[in-house]
């Protein structure tokens, strides 16, 4: 179960999230890319963090 699940398992879930903000549109948001797609996304996202952070190209693989 991904956190999201977890949440909108919850009695009342609905009242844990901001104004405006409903589970219809978080699904919609939710299912625009794949689980692979956003791994993908976070994987780039650190890479250019820490090259930032360390000032050099990090090697993976």
């Amino acid at each position: 179960m991904t956190p999201y699940d977890k949440l909108k398992s919850l009695t009342n879930a609905k009242d844990y999230l901001k104004p405006g903000l409903s589970f219809e549109i978080l699904d919609k948001l939710a299912h625009q890319i794949s689980d692979n797609q956003a791994a993908d996304r976070l994987q780039k996202a650190r890479q250019t963090l820490f090259k930032t952070i360390h000032g050099r190209t990090l090697k993976t693989g």
